[in-house]
């Protein structure tokens, strides 16, 4: 079973990349939503965007927990990658799970909402995972 309060791996400050690989559950989705928000400010983007990165990229995490691993144990990882690069921030949130199609009674607002706040958005799903690709511009530092 992985810790909830610590990722599995950071690549952390050396290489301006931030990756993290994390249980997929509701706990670690609320707190990382933060953390990347406060990379990325620090990286220059803009507090708007910053709120908008932080909603969506918690609204794809949650698809994680809700769609790719229904079950809800804490073996199931996500990983979270956050860059910088070509003027734009970049965060891509990554399952190993299978997406399950139809609609579930308590879902269905989440894709709608990150293709409303992200200016670049999208989803690729193989029957071995899904990954949700997002950027912002974000100005020179």
């Amino acid at each position: 079973m992985m810790p909830i309060d610590e990722p599995v791996r950071d690549s952390g400050e050396s290489t301006g990349e931030l990756v993290l690989e994390v249980a997929a559950v509701p706990a670690q989705a609320a707190r990382l939503r933060d953390l990347l928000a406060n990379w990325a400010l620090e990286r220059g983007l803009p507090r708007e965007l910053a709120e908008d990165l932080k909603l969506t990229a918690y609204e794809a995490m949650t698809n994680v927990v809700k769609h790719a691993y229904p079950d809800g144990t804490e073996d199931n990882v996500m990983t979270i990658t956050a860059t910088r690069e070509d003027g734009h921030i970049k965060i891509t949130v990554a399952d190993e799970g299978r997406w399950r199609d139809g609609r579930r009674p308590d879902g269905g607002r989440g894709l709608p909402i990150i293709r409303a706040f992200a200016p670049e958005a999208s989803v690729t799903s193989t029957p071995t995972g899904t990954i949700v690709r997002l950027a912002w511009p974000c100005p020179p530092a």
